[in-house]
């Protein structure tokens, strides 16, 4: 099976290039270590992919920080989050077990911290070129000239269309 290449309009910003290792914390604007690692665990708990690198749930959680970065209420929801998650057990939520974390998780899922690391997650994980990669996804198509052109014009399971059309 040959790699994927998948392709974001052009005219969309680049992928956030963070660095690798602890100093990844150095990109943001507003959380600390502490905010940030937890925030990328959660992540990973609720949307867990064995073969995703840590990278991918850091650029998740570097949007966060810019999200709060720009609006004081997000900011505040996202403090709150980290709260909730930390206070939930006597342990902090980073060395909690994956079956911790998850009842911990399930615990607050219906208040609107919880909602908003959850829809954002989403936001942002499943729109990273490096996951489309990983799942087999290729993207956008118009600016390398369509699927057709592309190999998508392969349907030899279909009969000919008729004459004409």
């Amino acid at each position: 099976m040959s790699a994927i290449t998948a392709h974001k309009d052009p005219k969309l910003p680049p992928p956030v290039d963070l660095p690798e290792g602890a100093d990844w914390v150095k990109a943001l604007a507003l959380f600390d270590p502490h905010v940030a690692e937890t925030l990328v665990a959660v992540a990973r708990t609720l949307y867990p992919h064995e073969g995703l690198p840590e990278r991918v749930y850091r650029r998740t959680v570097f949007h966060f920080d810019a999200m709060a970065a720009k609006a004081p209420g997000a900011a505040q929801t996202f403090a709150e989050f980290v709260d909730l998650v930390d206070g939930a057990l006597p342990m902090p939520f980073l060395e909690l077990t994956e079956s911790y974390r998850l009842q911990v998780l399930k615990g607050i899922e219906a208040t609107t911290a919880f909602q908003l690391v959850q829809r954002s997650t989403v936001r942002f994980l499943y729109d990273d070129l490096e996951v489309w990669q990983a799942f087999g996804y290729e993207g956008a198509s118009v600016h390398l000239g369509g699927y057709v052109k592309r190999g998508f014009n392969d349907l030899d399971w279909l009969p000919d269309p008729p004459p004409g059309v």
